[in-house]
């Protein structure tokens, strides 16, 4: 009897994981491109000691010839590479501008497939911890809540939102750091609950690896332990709290002394002023557009759960109205030590991140999730839940199928095809930053080489088509002010048909950095 109860209480979980993982296959396979810092995740990975593509300095990529042999060397652990590189992926995080525990995995599960470049080799692990951590959430749940279809309901909704799924078709370390939220957020909560040496070292130890994954772990993690010493203080557990703050104090100290590099990282800006985090903290002005912004991705991410939520207070006010019991519904306090620092966290990031890009508050938004299970909970209470669970999850399914998560990037197969019909072609990239090649990388592939120049009157370059002898030259035109060269389309082909003979242009596409044309004889 006791295990058929406990079978039933793992049930809801159960459901819900089993929903995420198909909706998650679903987007996975239909994910068609990667934009820029997805194509750097593999090549910082697997890359040996060559962060960037090509040979140049600093952010300038020098005039060369980068074979497609050059791009499968840079995305993938290539035949002759030793397996688990963890000094390459270290220097080449150094150089770049984030710590290396994403990496290491990415790296590791490469050498599994070694020789191969594959959207799997990033999403299979990034699927894998998605579906990790919506367990944790449920966890959180359940920790908070004790009810499990409350603490699935949670997950679900979590799990199934568009928020949740970009975080994890992003083949980038947000889905780790994610993980790693979600579990300081349930560490804290049962320490909270019953202090204990064992809890505060996996709080310092959890502290440590979400630092390692990415810098912006630390805002809630800071928010989230300084309310917990508090609380602990306030029950006068002076001895926990010091515990708790000495293990946390270690886990940054730990990550300071493993990655120094981030001294200088977190003051570097290469995109401009408007990049550096001291600069936009001084730009009061723009501080009410940006929380606009951020505080809407939790109105879109989270819409949903969010309207799971008010349906379910509007429940239970109407069953305690009809009921006239108007008592609010006793929950457990430690529900606000774990969710009410979500709030500061919004603000930091906001205010200081180098570009408005939603994915700088993803590792909050299921603590904000599970928080909605607060309203769930109340309503549980006043009505047999298990037929609203369904609901709820019917509700989720519908809406996670309807409405399309971020990085799925449709249009690449149009990219690719209109490339393909011409990869018989030589090709050409017109820049003088190595961004624009990363970009374009993918599509680049289909072309055994790609001649690399920042000067359409270079005599290397005329001098490479006159042996070519091919009829028809793709162009790639870097016109990005920002991250590339800002090269004028018109003037760049009158120049290079001046200088190669090439005379009729015909546009292809334009995607983010580049303008692609292709010109013939």
């Amino acid at each position: 009897m006791a295990a058929r109860s406990e079978r039933r209480k793992a049930l809801p979980l159960v459901l819900a994981l089993l929903l995420v993982l198909g909706v998650g296959l679903h987007f996975g396979l239909w994910k068609s491109g990667m934009f820029i810092d997805e194509i750097y995740t593999y090549g910082l990975a697997n890359s040996h000691y060559m962060p960037f593509i090509g040979h140049g300095e600093h952010d300038r990529i020098g005039e060369q010839i980068i074979t497609r042999e050059d791009f499968y060397d840079y995305l993938a652990v290539t035949e002759g590479e030793q397996g688990f590189d963890a000094g390459s992926v270290y220097y080449n995080q150094v150089q770049d501008v984030h710590p290396p525990l994403y990496y290491w995995m990415l790296n590791f599960v490469s050498t599994l497939a070694r020789g191969q470049f594959s959207k799997w080799i990033g999403l299979i692990p990034d699927l894998m911890i998605y579906l990790g951590a919506v367990a944790l959430v449920y966890a959180l749940g359940m920790e908070l809540y004790g009810k499990p279809t409350v603490a699935a309901a949670t997950a679900a909704l979590y799990g199934l939102s568009q928020v949740g799924l970009s975080t994890m078709l992003m083949i980038r370390m947000y889905v780790l750091v994610t993980a790693l939220t979600v579990l300081l957020a349930l560490l804290t909560a049962k320490e909270l609950r019953a202090p204990e040496l064992r809890k505060e070292l996996g709080i310092g130890l959890t502290i440590f690896a979400g630092l390692m994954t990415q810098y912006y772990f630390v805002f809630y993690a800071f928010f989230l332990c300084g309310t917990a010493v508090i609380v602990l203080v306030a029950r006068r557990r002076a001895g926990a709290a010091a515990r708790f703050a000495l293990c946390a104090f270690l886990g940054v100290a730990a990550m300071l002394g493993c990655f120094p590099a981030i001294f200088t990282q977190m003051t570097g800006h290469r995109l401009g002023p408007e990049s550096d985090p001291v600069e936009n903290l001084k730009n009061v002005a723009a501080w009410a557009g940006r929380l606009r912004y951020y505080f809407g991705q939790f109105r879109v991410g989270l819409g949903i759960t969010i309207a799971a939520a008010a349906a379910c207070f509007l429940v239970w006010a109407l069953a305690a109205l009809i009921r006239k019991d108007s008592r609010l519904v006793r929950g457990d306090w430690r529900f606000l030590a774990v969710v009410l620092p979500v709030i500061p966290t919004v603000f930091v990031p906001a205010i200081i991140s180098p570009v408005l890009e939603g994915r700088y508050i993803y590792n909050i938004m299921p603590i904000a999730a599970a928080g909605a299970g607060f309203c769930m909970l109340a309503c549980s209470r006043q009505i047999d839940f298990r037929a609203l669970f369904g609901l709820i999850l019917a509700l989720g399914l519908f809406a996670s199928l309807r409405t399309v998560p971020d990085y799925i990037y449709d249009e690449h197969r149009a990219y690719n095809e209109a490339v393909a019909a011409h990869a018989d072609a030589k090709c050409l990239y017109v820049t003088d930053y190595y961004a624009g090649v990363t970009q374009d990388m993918l599509q680049l592939m289909a072309f055994p080489e790609v001649f690399v120049t920042g000067d359409p009157d270079s005599p290397a370059l005329a001098e490479y088509l006159d042996r070519a002898e091919s009829e028809e030259l793709v162009v790639y035109i870097d016109i990005d002010g920002i991250w590339g060269s800002g090269l004028d389309p018109d003037e760049t082909l009158d120049r290079l048909e001046a200088a190669t003979g090439y005379a009729e242009a015909e546009h292809l596409y334009q995607y983010a950095l580049s303008d692609t044309y292709v010109l013939r004889r």
